[in-house]
């Protein structure tokens, strides 16, 4: 959860960052907007994520100009718009053009909000290897289609000048072990030896806009004018979680519930569980709330939907206590605890993943020790998962189910910020503190700005991994349909093939054919109108060999010009054939 506002923190000049080489280091999104975008019902942490890193980026990088990969137009027109709101209208937009990456040359970065960084790579093999850095981030790892993607990232062209930024210590990890394996195969199949991948993996976590989250006057009298709503007393203590509710594939409430519950019979103040998210389905919202009345009699359960915008800020403010006790390998890193002690609450989490990298234990809050079996105990997990007798969700849970995190540390934990307000002062504002110095978007910036310079160096100096050969495809599954093909038919629009005009070959009979839409596919894959009479005209004359017909075009146009010799013929004005022998 974010702010939406994206003037709700001013600028800071570059020279007050906590790092900086290269302030002004820019790189081209690859944009579109659903993956960019809080402002849907299926709402998830990498969105959040990802609309938060871009307007970081518009109000802190310092760029005379923004750029923009994107396949639709109206992606475009929304990255404008976005970026030059918060940067100011006179900041120019370049549109990337995605046949052709070299405009990527310019910033000299292309920027790439998932993991897969390979699918780009072989994008700029087509061209020029050095021409730019590829930088991705991870979110979900747990996923196939994720570590699907880091493997194409392995064994594609990528470069020690790329690199997949991971948000937490345990990511990066755990992303090693995966490269490491299947390093370690492909070795192993193709009798080579052990490599590492050449790409970076450095860890940069993800950012919140603490000027945003900052607990202003206003901003806690909205808080208090919830907890009215909510029939919440002045003396009343609230426990707070924000963000997705759901036990499959993000956090199992089970150990805060029972927690919860234990703390408030430890005390003889009244307790309240606000959780402002969203269920991930009616069936999961009634498990919730039954559970909830089941297992914690003793604390007031109460839900607002934090999607909508009477909520999504107020609930920061109406809660004293923050917690998230995760228990999935959905979450990589978890941006709640972060907001959270930009909000100036202290937090009760689980020493899980990310979260082991944002929550200082004792200082900011409590972090609850985790457990779970040890390596080599869940093979059977993974194997269903991988031959789909599991979906995603199933894998995530029932490998969850058994992940532990310590109930009694939970409540205890929870009993000592209930019964002293002097210790949630502090820890709040060690948290406030905390997320200013390492997590605000000013110094998450700068940091990725050091890195696309950094890149930059090496794209100077470092050798070149697997340089394209002459009269090898750039990607070797991605071949011309021609070469690939080439087997198929009686022989080649090329060479001493002659082309002669059929009966009606005139440009009359084109113009009627140009009609009818079984003639007319593609046509901007051909000659433009002109060229393509001129030809039709040249051919009706005499009859031509292909030879004497692409010596007449210009190079750049004699590959449109075999095929739209092809297409004439496919549409029965010109015929050809071979000479005898």
């Amino acid at each position: 959860m974010t702010p939406s506002d994206p003037k709700t923190s001013t600028a800071t000049p570059p020279a007050a960052r906590k790092s900086g080489v290269n302030s002004a280091a820019n790189a081209a999104f690859v944009y579109a907007g659903g993956n960019y975008s809080t402002a849907q019902h299926k709402l998830m942490g990498r969105m959040s994520a990802s609309e938060n890193f871009l307007k970081g980026f518009a109000r802190h990088g310092g760029v005379d100009r923004f750029y923009c990969y994107a396949m639709r137009q109206q992606d475009l027109e929304d990255f404008t718009r976005r970026v030059q709101e918060i940067a100011g209208s006179d900041k120019p937009v370049t549109a990337v053009p995605p046949l052709d990456l070299a405009v990527v040359g310019e910033p000299g970065c292309l920027y790439r909000p998932g993991p897969n960084i390979g699918y780009f790579a072989w994008q700029r093999r087509v061209a020029d290897q050095r021409r730019f850095s590829i930088c991705g981030v991870t979110h979900t790892t747990a996923e196939h289609v994720v570590m699907d993607g880091i493997a194409e990232a392995v064994a594609g062209p990528t470069q020690a000048w790329d690199a997949l930024v991971c948000t937490s210590t345990q990511v990066r990890t755990m992303v090693e072990r995966l490269v490491d394996q299947w390093s370690h195969y492909l070795s192993r199949r193709f009798g080579g030896k052990d490599v590492r991948a050449p790409f970076k993996l450095p860890i940069i976590p993800l950012g919140v806009d603490c000027e945003g989250f900052a607990p202003t006057p206003e901003r806690q009298r909205d808080g208090q004018a919830l907890r009215q709503k909510l029939g919440i007393g002045p003396e009343d203590v609230v426990v707070l979680f924000v963000g997705r509710l759901t036990h499959v594939e993000k956090a199992n409430p089970l150990p805060m519930y029972l927690a919860l519950e234990a703390a408030a019979r430890r005390t003889k103040k009244k307790l309240h569980l606000l959780q402002a998210g969203w269920y991930a389905s009616p069936e999961i919202e009634k498990i919730f709330v039954d559970s909830a009345q089941r297992i914690m009699p003793s604390v007031r359960y109460h839900h607002v939907d934090a999607r909508e915008p009477e909520y999504r800020w107020s609930a920061w403010y109406a809660g004293d206590i923050f917690t998230s006790l995760s228990d999935n390998i959905q979450e990589t890193f978890g941006l709640t605890p972060i907001e959270a002690q930009a909000a100036g609450l202290p937090v009760v989490v689980s020493d899980w993943d990310g979260y082991r990298d944002t929550v200082i234990d004792g200082e900011v809050g409590f972090a609850a020790p985790t457990f779970m079996p040890p390596p080599g105990t869940g093979a059977d997990l993974g194997l269903r998962y991988a031959i789909s007798v599991d979906s995603y969700g199933r894998y995530c849970m029932t490998t969850a189910q058994s992940i532990s995190v310590d109930v009694e540390f939970c409540a205890r934990s929870y009993l000592k910020l209930i019964e002293d307000p002097a210790l949630r002062k502090r820890m709040g504002a060690a948290g406030l503190a905390n997320a200013r110095s390492k997590f605000d978007w000013q110094v998450v910036i700068g940091a990725y700005q050091d890195l696309w310079q950094e890149l930059a160096e090496l794209r100077r100096s470092a050798p070149e991994s697997v340089t394209p050969e002459a009269g090898r495809p750039p990607h070797p599954l991605r071949d011309d349909p021609f070469s690939l093909f080439a087997s198929y038919p009686t022989g080649f629009v090329d060479g001493d093939t002659v082309a002669t005009a059929a009966a009606g070959g005139n440009r009359q009979h084109l113009a009627e054919l140009r009609t009818i839409p079984l003639a007319n596919l593609m046509p901007g894959l051909l000659l433009p109108e002109p060229e393509l009479v001129k030809l039709l005209e040249l051919v009706a004359k005499s009859p031509s060999s292909v030879e004497t017909l692409l010596a007449a075009a210009p190079g750049p146009r004699r590959n449109q010009t075999r095929r739209s010799l092809g297409w004439l013929a496919k549409i029965g004005l010109v015929r050809f054939t071979k000479p005898s022998a």
